[in-house]
């Protein structure tokens, strides 16, 4: 997959193209975007998803200090390239840009920049200035292009349809598992390893605490069990999300995973955890010796899970 910045041109012309901002490439963006390289290949043109970024709630100053987004834009660009996506054309997100009506940004950007045949948006999608363009008004825009537009019907899980918000809800609740479903992969987690307190390598569980990305939605506090990626090779472990109340009861949540059959010095390196199921919520213990216990515990719950054929 090759990725494009604003304003450069892609090197071939009519192209199949899906655009919108595709927080957390979920299953239901996965399903628009296979139709489009499908499509691509069948008429032998290449395929484009046209995105942006920031998000627009961050340019435009609309309560950016709550958002929480599914994915950073290197862990979306990450994913799109796995679904046969030629082009990722990415535009800066800028008080400008916000200002484009539907007909400009059809015509400045998805015909004169991008050049494209088709255009594939899912059931929900908007865009232009205040996002006022729907399906029905995008499509007579693209008549006027001689551009066909296609709109890709909802798709449920569990009788819910698949979303952006719902998985951000689901994660609220804990519930990593239905998330993981309505994604299609395992909720990530990256971030660099900083400095902690180091009280867990005292109670004989070390853990790296990972600072992600400002943006990064977090799941509910708790115990979970989860895989490690450092320097392309996984470990299992179990990861502890919340305020740590049994030691100092910080304002903010901690991130901290301990690294089963682990011991090596991972400061300051970027590692990735995948969160696959949750175990407990996060409690006081009346003393250290209590915590430990109940650390040999989840160690071994979460061993167990691993060990079964639930989780691999």
């Amino acid at each position: 997959m090759i990725t494009l910045n604003y304003p450069e041109i892609p090197a071939e012309k009519q192209l199949v193209a899906a655009t919108g901002f595709f927080d957390g490439v979920h299953t239901g963006h996965q399903t628009v975007l296979r139709n489009v390289a499908v499509e691509a290949k069948k008429q032998n043109k290449k395929s484009c998803v046209v995105t942006f970024w920031p998000h627009p709630r961050v340019v435009l100053g609309k309560d950016a200090e709550t958002l929480r987004l599914l994915t950073t834009i290197d862990e979306k660009t990450e994913i799109i390239s796995k679904l046969g996506i030629n082009y990722f054309y990415l535009i800066p997100f800028t008080q400008k840009f916000s200002q484009l009506s539907p007909k400009q940004f059809f015509q400045n950007i998805l015909i004169n920049k991008v050049d494209i045949s088709q255009l594939y948006i899912g059931y929900n999608h908007h865009f232009g200035h205040n996002a006022r363009a729907g399906f029905d008004e995008i499509k007579k825009i693209g008549k006027r292009f001689n551009v066909d537009v296609f709109k890709t019907e909802a798709i449920s899980c569990e009788n819910q349809k698949i979303s952006s918000t719902s998985i951000r809800h689901l994660l609220e609740t804990g519930d990593i598992e239905n998330a993981n479903a309505m994604l299609g992969y395992d909720y990530c987690i990256r971030g660099i390893v900083v400095r902690g307190n180091q009280i867990g390598r005292t109670l004989g569980f070390p853990t790296a605490n990972i600072q992600p990305n400002a943006y990064k939605m977090i799941p509910r506090n708790g115990v979970y069990a989860v895989t490690v990626k450092i320097k392309n090779l996984e470990y299992k472990g179990m990861l502890n999300i919340g305020l740590r109340p049994t030691l100092n009861n910080t304002e903010k949540s901690v991130i901290e995973v301990n690294i089963f059959d682990f011991d090596e010095d991972i400061y300051d390196i970027t590692i990735s955890v995948k969160i696959l199921k949750r175990i407990r919520d996060e409690r006081f213990f009346a003393s250290l010796e209590l915590l430990k216990d109940q650390l040999k515990q989840d160690e071994l719950t979460v061993r167990k899970i691993f060990d079964s054929s639930n989780i691999r």
